[in-house]
């Protein structure tokens, strides 16, 4: 008798729940939506496919966000925060030297091996296209990078170099045939006046 009660206070504590944490919830949904946009785009995002992503019960993606815009801006949002983070890393890595065109071709080469970064971006610039609030987030967050690279180019040699590597992205995202390190770093020696 005295087993039977103690199986089920066993069986009592093992189904606690683990203390509700909705901002961890939230985050999880932001960012499988935007794994799922770097990958696919976001017409393909659904609640319930942010759901499995997330491993979240599929009520939990409609409580936070209560359309599918909300949710693909959400996702936006996060790959423009990840966008970002490369940005300030970069920055870091400046520190006090200068950026000659040498330093920023080793950075855009190394960016644009990574795959899976040109296309999560390139589908942020189609996003960006297509709705004027996403084209908003998009350039508050350019002008932002823009600011923090002030100090090492000047703005209208950096909004070349933008638009030049804006123009990779996109034409490596649709051929996915790599550029010649070489090219690459002799355009950007031209834009930035070095060549």
């Amino acid at each position: 008798m005295q087993d039977k009660k103690q199986g089920v206070r066993v069986e009592a504590a093992a189904k606690v729940r683990a203390p509700r944490d909705p901002e961890r919830r939230k985050r999880q949904i932001t960012e499988a939506a935007a794994e799922i946009i770097a990958q696919e785009g976001s017409k393909h995002l659904t609640h319930r496919r942010v759901a499995e992503r997330a491993g979240v019960p599929l009520g939990s993606t409609t409580q936070y966000f209560k359309s599918i815009d909300d949710l693909v801006r959400a996702g936006l949002a996060c790959l423009a925060q990840q966008i970002e983070q490369r940005n300030q890393e970069m920055l870091a890595h400046i520190g006090e030297k200068t950026m000659g065109s040498d330093l920023l071709a080793k950075f855009v080469v190394t960016y644009l091996a990574d795959e899976h970064q040109v296309k999560s971006d390139a589908m942020f610039y189609a996003a960006a296209l297509c709705d004027p609030e996403v084209g908003g987030l998009w350039n508050r967050m350019l002008e932002k990078s823009m600011k923090s690279y002030e100090p090492f180019v000047d703005p209208e040699r950096l909004r070349m170099v933008s638009a030049f590597l804006t123009g990779l992205v996109v034409d490596s995202a649709l051929y996915r045939t790599p550029f010649d390190p070489d090219a690459v770093r002799s355009a950007i020696k031209s834009i930035m006046g070095e060549a």
